[in-house]
């Protein structure tokens, strides 16, 4: 059985990126974290056990950072559940389970990817909740459709209208523990707070330097 992990990623670019950061981190700062969270997802990706990993890119792909070894592909569709059947219309292909992350959880593991697809070998759907009432990761053995359809995204219900789709479908599901994406400067209090206390895993190498350059965290 094929094992593969899609990420959801948008160009870092100032204004366009973390926005919700604001006025907390001015653009090109908050444009900076996301940069790094961006390249700690993909080592993270790297080093997790799949058979191909690929990037989904939002609005114009960033073909230079996609990273070595990894296909790459435009998103397509108005709205972010469009986006995400299509992708997994595209990967789900010769019978293989799929999981689909973005590209702000700092605490995102490669032991954690490679649960999510060992999940997919018991149940239909995998979904890591967020704290935020979304999810930070979504998997699936074979196309499910009606799981991205007439959802309220960015709101507090995503996870939960999830979950009753895929009841009202028939669908197994296995949950994965609860993770915090950095989306807002609450997030980010949080995160500084955690990585001070010497929690590492909390963010990756990459946020953790960005975090000291901005000053937000002593040298560790």
């Amino acid at each position: 059985m094929k094992k593969r992990i899609a990420v959801f990623a948008r160009r870092p670019e100032p204004g366009r990126v973390k926005t919700r950061l604001s006025p907390a981190l001015p653009a090109d700062l908050a444009c900076e974290l996301y940069a790094a969270m961006l390249d700690d997802t993909f080592e993270t990706v790297r080093q997790a056990q799949a058979d191909s990993r690929t990037v989904f890119w939002a609005d114009v792909p960033d073909t230079e950072r996609s990273p070595v070894g990894f296909y790459w592909h435009a998103q397509k569709g108005a709205e972010l559940g469009a986006r995400l059947a299509d992708a997994f219309d595209t990967v789900l292909v010769d019978g293989a389970h799929a999981v689909t992350i973005g590209s702000d959880c700092p605490g995102l593991s490669p032991a954690m990817l490679e649960r999510a697809l060992a999940a997919l070998d018991r149940a239909d759907l995998v979904l890591g909740p967020a704290t935020d009432g979304g999810y930070w990761l979504i998997g699936l053995r074979r196309p499910a459709p009606m799981l991205f359809e007439d959802v309220a995204w960015s709101t507090d219900s995503v996870f939960s209208q999830t979950l009753a789709r895929a009841a009202e479908a028939g669908l197994s599901v296995e949950t994965l523990p609860l993770l915090e994406d950095l989306d807002t400067p609450a997030d980010l209090a949080r995160l500084v707070s955690a990585v001070a206390r010497g929690d590492l895993a909390a963010a990756g190498p990459k946020l953790r330097a960005a975090l000291q350059s901005m000053k937000l965290l002593p040298a560790l």
